[in-house]
């Protein structure tokens, strides 16, 4: 029988563990969303600065390079960090069997993070050959490598910072420090008259001192420390843990498949300026992503937790009013992107406009994305990780073949088509396997409410577009477009346990004060 969120009271002692348990989840969100802000501001600036200072042909190269480090790194952590944030939580009551999986997940990942960036470094020139084979980017390739190796130690520590609900300092390096120091290394940088190559060595800069930082935070913040000996040094425990981490690796293969694998076949078979204008469509449109990337740092913690104690009612309510959440906030920053897809494409400079269908198709399938809210990570942290490594697999495959038969037919809008089509496709599976393996879905009546508060945003946005220029239309448009959507909603109702969670949380910090 269906389990719905809504016929669960918040008033029991089950609700009030339901609550706190999505204060957590808010909380995590909260500050996750200020790093992440200050994140996409940084990564918005230093894109646009190699734009503007490079041209779209130089952008191409670095947005290239930038590329397949990110798709290696999917790989480098072999399923540590997912590994991490399962196992912290399910064994707190077991320290030193916590102890000995997070000393296994390190050298697992530091393995991995070491042969990858030795390969991609090696074999960078084979590698240009066969895509952008322009000067000097081989070296910047050879760059991208050192940056894949420290961001994937970083991501370990990010991970076990996640798992024991301490995210702040996460944000604080991951989210703040490093773009920060991005920003200011490649300004620099390019003011200096650097051309691509400055530019990666003022990340590279930027990487390594974040690690450092986020080193020295883990060993003063945290008491927990990674082991390989111990009483739970057994192959039981390396074989729970491999059985669990290595389908996830598995699984990362698939999503390379499916992550920016079309950012790299526009490079094969188009030019790097169809590379730069396609890029910049991508990065706009997963704005889009942040609310479920917020909401999901502590979800899969607390539902690993809440899995293994067999609290299915808690688990249920706290994926429908995550989901909701994700949902609602996504809906408006899509509409206020589509909208205005000219004129915010115009801020990288003219020739990107020519992305604006592109962004379009990505923000549709974005939107069933966030829609579906933190569906992979429930069917990760329920057991089901051979599942999702399937679906990885059988998606990233799907999206290879269709980018490659679309690309040389219609270019980098038919690379849009089978990429955004594949992700909505691919998450309304999730949904459906969860709703199959556990009878959990995250639906019900209130969803109706953003959708009709984002028609009644959507039409008075346009109107704002129609009456006047360009650039104050973006920005009164954008106010219109939020007043509106948030009148709406707060005609139709604030829900209950939306209610009851501000109260705890202004509660709390009323108590702290």
């Amino acid at each position: 029988m269906c389990v719905r969120p809504k016929t669960f009271a918040m008033t029991d002692a089950g609700g009030e563990s339901r609550i706190q348990a999505l204060v957590s989840i808010a909380r995590g969100a909260s500050l996750y969303t200020v790093g992440k802000v200050v994140s996409d501001a940084g990564e918005f600036v230093l894109h646009l600065l190699v734009s503007r200072y490079l041209g779209a042909g130089l952008y191409g190269l670095f947005a290239y390079g930038k590329t397949l480090a990110f798709t290696a790194l999917l790989l480098t952590n072999l399923g540590s960090d997912t590994s991490i944030l399962k196992y912290l939580p399910q064994y707190e009551d077991q320290p030193k069997k916590r102890r000995f999986l997070l000393g296994l997940a390190w050298v697992t990942s530091f393995l991995g993070a070491l042969v990858v960036s030795v390969a991609l470094f090696v074999f960078a020139p084979t590698i240009a050959a066969l895509t952008l084979d322009e000067a000097g980017f081989v070296a910047v390739l050879r760059l991208f490598a050192g940056i894949l190796f420290l961001d994937t130690l970083a991501n370990l520590l990010y991970a076990t910072f996640r798992a024991v609900e301490l995210i702040e300092y996460e944000v604080l390096t991951g989210r703040i420090l490093k773009p920060i120091l991005r920003v200011v290394g490649v300004g620099g940088a390019l003011l200096a008259g650097a051309s691509v190559y400055g530019v990666v060595v003022a990340m590279v800069v930027a990487s390594a001192v974040t690690l450092i930082v986020a080193i020295a935070f883990f060993f003063r913040r945290l008491e927990i420390r990674p082991t390989l000996h111990g009483p739970h040094a057994t192959r039981g425990t390396v074989t729970e843990y491999y059985n669990f981490s290595l389908p996830l690796t598995a699984k990362e293969a698939g999503t390379v498949m499916q992550g920016r694998i079309d950012v790299l076949i526009v490079g094969v078979f188009l030019s790097s300026t169809a590379v730069g204008i396609y890029n910049v469509s991508v990065l706009v449109s997963s704005l889009l992503y942040i609310p479920i990337l917020a909401f999901n740092q502590l979800f899969p913690p607390i539902a690993a937790r809440l899995y293994a104690n067999d609290e299915r009612a808690d688990l249920a309510a706290i994926y429908g009013a995550t989901t909701r959440w994700i949902f609602t906030i996504s809906l408006l920053l899509g509409l206020i992107v589509v909208v205005f897809r000219t004129e915010i494409l115009m801020v990288f400079g003219s020739e990107f406009t020519a992305g604006t269908l592109v962004l379009t198709l990505f923000v549709v399938s974005q939107l069933f994305n966030c829609a579906t809210g933190p569906s992979d990570s429930l069917l990760m942290m329920t057991d089901h990780q051979y599942t999702v490594m399937a679906n990885e697999w059988v998606f990233g495959i799907a999206n290879v073949v269709l980018n490659i038969v679309l690309i040389q037919q219609y270019g980098f809008v038919g690379a849009a088509v089978a990429s955004a089509g594949v992700l909505a496709v691919r998450n309304l599976t999730k949904v459906a396997e969860v709703w199959y393996f556990e009878r959990l879905h995250p639906y019900s009546r209130s969803f109706f409410k953003p959708l009709f508060a984002g028609v009644i945003a959507a039409v008075g946005m346009l109107v704002v577009s129609a009456l006047l220029p360009p650039l104050p239309a973006v920005v009164l448009g954008a106010v219109v477009g939020i007043v509106l959507y948030a009148g709406v909603l707060f005609l139709f109702g604030i829900e209950s346990v939306d209610r009851q969670a501000y109260e705890k949380i202004v509660g709390a910090r009323k108590s702290a004060e």
